[in-house]
């Protein structure tokens, strides 16, 4: 009896650790030590980052600035849409307005509007646009960027016809808007996966590691802050990295506006971005976020008092 039990002992320890073995180790044992209680409660700061946080590869971070270095050089020049060609302009405009309505009404995530948008730049700036063209015509280029967007993104995606809603004045078969899905997968090169302010905004969040409701608010406004400045053409001018920089600096100057700066210098060097490479870009968000403010106040939120000292903890081991 005994030798069984020692042979199952002996079985037990060799049985490579299970998915439930390894989430078993991720929490504390409880214990009377106070070092160990205090380790595992972090001393009740839900702030207070886990260890996988703190040591974020920053890899990833320099990647994408590779990529929206090599992405922009490739990128035609955006003057016919930013204010040269006023037709041009004005249709973008009523576009990017109805993506955005598509958009929300279907439930969507804000990675799908920013997707549709930056096919719809890339591929309006890669053609040159007469005055004359039919409006529907940019409606056409619309509708397919956001379906491609959707498939990329999205898990369940309408039928092309039910994606044409609000206030659609045109409805086009679903064959003519797959034609126009293979020209513009063509011309953008089949290249779905770029890196856009998101990217960063989300790299920064997973930092934070979205546990607290603070947290989700922070996310929750700077999506809401991205849709609207990337609803201006002007916002084609910069790098995603200084836009969604940009962003984050005015959500935290807009919740916390007694010690923002601090708060602002520590994302600063989390991201390793100069502020001067970004004070431009923090004047136009700030422009484009007054003129929305009319429209769409964003609330107050608690105080944002804790949520990046994690980030200073990470940008000291970085």
């Amino acid at each position: 009896m005994q030798q069984e039990q020692e042979q199952e002992q002996e079985q037990e320890q060799s049985r490579p650790l299970s998915l439930l073995d390894d989430i078993d180790a991720l929490y504390c044992e409880e214990e009377e030590d106070d070092d160990a209680s205090s380790a595992c409660n972090n001393g009740g700061n839900p702030f207070f980052p886990l260890d996988q946080d703190l040591f974020w590869d920053d890899e990833e971070l320099l990647s994408m600035f590779s990529k929206e270095i090599t992405q922009h050089k490739v990128v035609p020049a955006t003057d016919n849409i930013n204010g040269a060609d006023e037709f041009l302009a004005m249709a973008r405009c009523v576009a990017v307005e109805w993506v955005l309505k598509v958009n929300a009404r279907y439930g969507f995530t804000t990675l799908t509007a920013v997707l549709a948008i930056n096919y719809l730049d890339r591929f309006l700036t890669s053609f040159r646009f007469q005055s004359d063209n039919k409006p529907w015509m940019i409606h056409l280029v619309a509708v397919t960027c956001l379906s491609l967007a959707a498939k990329v993104e999205e898990t369940q995606v309408p039928l092309l016809l039910d994606l044409q809603v609000e206030d659609t004045k045109y409805v086009f078969e679903a064959k003519t808007i797959q034609r126009m899905e293979i020209l513009i997968l063509t011309t953008l090169k089949w290249k779905m996966h770029p890196i856009t302010p998101l990217s960063f905004i989300d790299h920064i969040i997973r930092r934070l590691g979205l546990k607290t409701h603070l947290h989700w608010e922070f996310l929750k406004r700077c999506e809401h802050l991205l849709l609207c400045v990337i609803s201006d053409s002007d916002s084609m001018h910069y790098l995603p990295s200084v836009l969604a920089t940009a962003i984050m600096m005015h959500v935290i100057d807009h919740v916390e506006p007694f010690t923002p700066i601090d708060y602002q210098n520590q994302l600063l060097d989390v991201l390793k971005i100069k502020k001067e490479r970004v004070s431009e870009c923090y004047n136009f968000v700030v422009d484009v976020s007054n003129k929305q403010s009319q429209k769409r106040k964003i609330g107050r939120a608690p105080s944002l008092n804790r949520v990046f000292q994690n980030i200073v903890v990470a940008s000291s081991h970085s």
